[in-house]
């Protein structure tokens, strides 16, 4: 069972998004918060798998609570839910390690689907913002992180199963994904991406995909790099 917790400061939103997610048996609502400090504390005590979480709320805004959460258990998976789809939102959720950025206006079914994908080590984004997150990745290809460069020498620090596990993660895929991808055990799978983590010094799946995509990996043959 997908234990899932829900932040909003709206009273109705957080009751009806209770009611429906705890109508499917698959899930387990083990608390809801007002305001982005009672969602920070409940979910450091509670570690739930997924949080559902507004951008606009008191005390502490949603961004902020994504980056304060995921400093102290970066196993969290936070979907961002919101009426708010400006860029400036898609880039603090992205860079604060959001594993998904929905819009309210969700499907039931989407919205369900969506906490599935991300316990499972996805990323789900909202049609409509799909578009601002590859503006964002071309965004971020100037950012401060190191662009691995197109020859061999750039990449000695890496195996070719970690790329290869990282060309997975840049396309969005689950671990159950890249086990069957690469036939290997989840625990083999999390072994690598926590290889990856370090040699790379990044925090989280969500920076490799941005570290995949603007470094040209995805466009890399493998076959072509030795072992």
């Amino acid at each position: 069972m997908i234990t899932v917790m829900i932040a909003d400061d709206q009273e109705l939103i957080r009751e009806s998004l209770e009611l429906l997610i705890s109508s499917d048996p698959r899930f387990k609502v083990v608390g809801t918060a007002k305001d982005g400090r009672e969602i920070v504390d409940l979910a450091l005590e509670l570690i739930p798998d997924v949080i559902l979480m507004d951008i606009r709320m008191p005390e502490i805004n949603g961004l902020e609570c994504v980056r304060l959460i995921k400093q102290q258990n970066s196993e969290i998976r936070i979907i961002i839910l919101t009426t708010f789809d400006d860029d400036q939102y898609v880039y603090d959720a992205v860079k604060h390690g959001a594993d998904g950025f929905l819009l309210k206006g969700i499907s039931k079914n989407d919205l369900l689907s969506s906490i599935v994908t991300v316990f499972s080590g996805g990323t789900s984004v909202d049609p409509q913002t799909a578009q601002k997150v590859f503006s964002l990745f071309g965004r971020l290809a100037n950012s401060s992180f190191r662009a691995l460069q197109d020859s061999h020498e750039d990449f000695k620090m890496l195996t070719v199963q970690e790329l290869r596990i990282m060309q997975l993660i840049g396309k969005g895929c689950s671990n159950k994904e890249i086990m069957q991808e690469v036939n290997y055990s989840e625990g083999t799978v999390r072994n690598y991406i926590s290889n990856i983590l370090k040699k790379l010094d990044l925090r989280d799946r969500t920076q490799i995909a941005i570290f995949a995509i603007q470094s040209g990996l995805m466009l890399k043959n493998l076959e072509t790099l030795d072992e």
